[in-house]
């Protein structure tokens, strides 16, 4: 069971978040009150005193800083600094491979034992070193597949492409149908435009999760490196029909994002060497269309790839919109809505005023004013009671009372 007890760390206010066996203890970070019922009553959903909702778990200040941090990179990125959005966005492989080591045995040699050892750790350069010598040219046994298979992660990670697809051959030379191999292989034949190889191992890796979402990624990167255009609404359509059902998890692949996203760093290319950036941005205007989720990182993808090329008006237009909506959102917070949030609403208001009046640099003056104060920046809000200290929180289990504090 766990709870929270929430304190100042100036004056003597304090609280538990959580179940207890004879009560239910909430609080408000409205005005920063306990609200405590008997265990099995029903829960008192908003505060009797300032009317905001309580919490009954994990206090949701603590989640302020990293959603303010996320708008304010966005809306830099607006204001023509897309520097700090590229800093957090994810990084989406194009082709998913398994690059699961193999693991060390107590019937392997000790060279090999400390080889192996060595890659689990993520000492490539080492493992590398280690590996090569017991890897003899002569025909390729049971025990070298496993090592082969060692050397083409280990060169993998270095971004020795060449060495790595050699051996991933030395693998795939003893066990033709090992998926792994296969999609370690064709991800590297991809990358160096041997669509038809790629393709080949891609058809022998099975039906799981990975190989299913390669032949389909496969299909539509073949068609952009063929197509100077978009490629044709038929290359996408058979490719998501393809792929893995996607979720719009944050950090999950989907056809639109990686159609958005090649397209996105095809433009760039281009432009640095002279292309037109409003062209280019034509192009992704229509790739936008083909994003399947709205969530902030479908956004910052279309917002750092116009701010990146330059495209004031389209960074503006992807961005405008989606930001009011989560400032709105934010001013809602019951730590910001609430009476304890007066210092925090001003500046978010002020954010959002600009916002409303299309004037992107005052917008992120007003955010980094926010993003710069110590207390949020500890996940930590002011205290209401004594106007000197801040409420943190602690989480911990009943069986580890010494659990340590923010």
């Amino acid at each position: 069971m766990t709870r929270w007890r929430v304190a100042c760390d100036h004056c003597a206010v304090s609280a538990w978040i959580g179940d207890t066996p004879d009560t239910l203890d909430a609080w408000c970070e409205g005005c920063q009150q306990p609200a405590t019922r008997p265990a099995g009553a029903s829960p008192i959903a908003t505060c009797p005193r300032c009317g905001q909702p309580l919490t009954t778990g994990a206090p949701r200040f603590e989640e302020l800083y990293g959603r303010l941090q996320e708008i304010a990179a966005l809306v830099a990125a607006w204001d023509g600094d897309p520097e700090p959005l590229g800093r957090l966005l994810p990084e989406r492989p194009r082709l998913i491979t398994d690059r699961t080591p193999p693991a060390p045995s107590t019937a392997d040699d000790p060279p090999v034992r400390d080889a192996l050892t060595a890659l689990l750790e993520g000492r490539w350069h080492v493992a590398r070193e280690r590996l090569e010598p017991l890897l003899a040219p002569g025909e390729t046994t049971g025990r070298d597949s496993r090592l082969w298979r060692a050397l083409a992660i280990a060169c993998e990670r270095l971004g020795d492409r060449a060495t790595a697809e050699a051996a991933w051959n030395r693998v795939l030379e003893a066990l033709a149908g090992d998926a792994p191999a296969r999609l370690g292989r064709g991800a590297l034949r991809a990358a160096r435009g041997d669509y038809p190889g790629a393709r080949e191992d891609f058809a022998h890796a099975g039906e799981g999760y990975e190989a299913c979402w390669d032949r389909a990624a496969l299909l539509l990167l073949e068609a952009i490196a063929h197509e100077p255009g978009l490629p044709a609404p038929t290359a996408v359509a058979v490719a998501r029909a393809e792929a893995p059902t996607p979720t719009g998890d944050w950090i999950e692949p989907s056809i639109g994002r990686l159609l958005f996203s090649a397209l996105a760093e095809r433009a760039f290319a281009r432009v640095a060497a002279g292309g037109s950036a409003d062209a280019e941005g034509r192009l992704l205007a229509a790739a936008e269309r083909e994003l399947e989720f709205d969530t902030y990182w479908d956004r910052a993808l279309v917002v750092h790839a116009y701010a990146r090329l330059g495209l004031v008006a389209r960074a503006a237009s992807a961005a405008r919109e989606p930001v009011a909506r989560w400032l709105a959102a934010l001013a809602t917070e019951p730590a910001i809505a609430g009476p304890a949030g007066a210092p925090l609403a001003a500046p978010l208001a002020a954010a959002a005023a600009a916002v409303d009046a299309g004037d992107a640099h005052a917008a992120r003056v007003a955010l980094e004013a926010l993003c710069t104060r110590d207390d949020l920046r500890r996940y930590r809000v002011p205290c209401l009671h004594c106007g000197r200290g801040t409420i943190g929180v602690e989480s911990l289990d009943e069986a580890e009372p010494d659990a340590r504090q923010r």
